[in-house]
């Protein structure tokens, strides 16, 4: 049996408990900093500006040129959250808890985003639904016979072309 494939679980799982204890104390605190050398001087540089949620494309670019560069999965994932959480940190204007969940957000997307990289060349987005969009989704995914992802990847390549 291979490992491998919980990598990436573990990998999330580790970085979004390591968010929540840091609001137990009541304000928010990076867990983790960044490891120092010339791996965190890539992955800093690497790391979109601005708000890394926002730009799926410059992220997956990162993604993939810090790989190009050697960098082990794992590291990509810990060192580009360790390198987001300080900018979540200081904004000013979110609450603990909005920014315990942009850091977990982000932590959800870089682990996927690393992870599906590994055999495809594919950026998955996050988008939330309405229940009642959800339930419509079901619907017309189950009536082609096909998942919610198959029905959606259709439905938005087909609105592209």
């Amino acid at each position: 049996m291979t490992y491998a494939r919980f990598l990436p679980a573990a990998a999330l799982v580790l970085a979004l408990g390591a968010v929540q204890p840091a609001l137990a104390g009541g304000s928010f605190v990076c867990p983790a900093q960044p490891a120092a050398g010339t791996v965190a001087a890539q992955v800093k540089a690497a790391l979109p500006t601005g708000d890394a949620l926002d730009k799926p494309a410059a992220l997956g670019n990162a993604v993939t040129g810090l790989k190009a560069a050697g960098i082990s999965p794992v590291v990509i994932v810990n060192d580009l959250i360790a390198t987001y959480c300080p900018l979540v940190a200081a904004d000013t204007v979110m609450t603990d808890a909005q920014k315990a969940t942009a850091v977990t957000r982000f932590a959800a997307r870089v682990t996927r985003t690393v992870y599906a990289m590994e055999g495809a060349d594919e950026i998955i987005l996050d988008i939330g639904f309405p229940p009642a969009v959800v339930s419509a989704i079901d619907a017309k995914a189950s009536a082609a016979g096909v998942s919610q992802e198959a029905w959606i990847q259709g439905t938005i390549n087909a609105a592209l072309k």
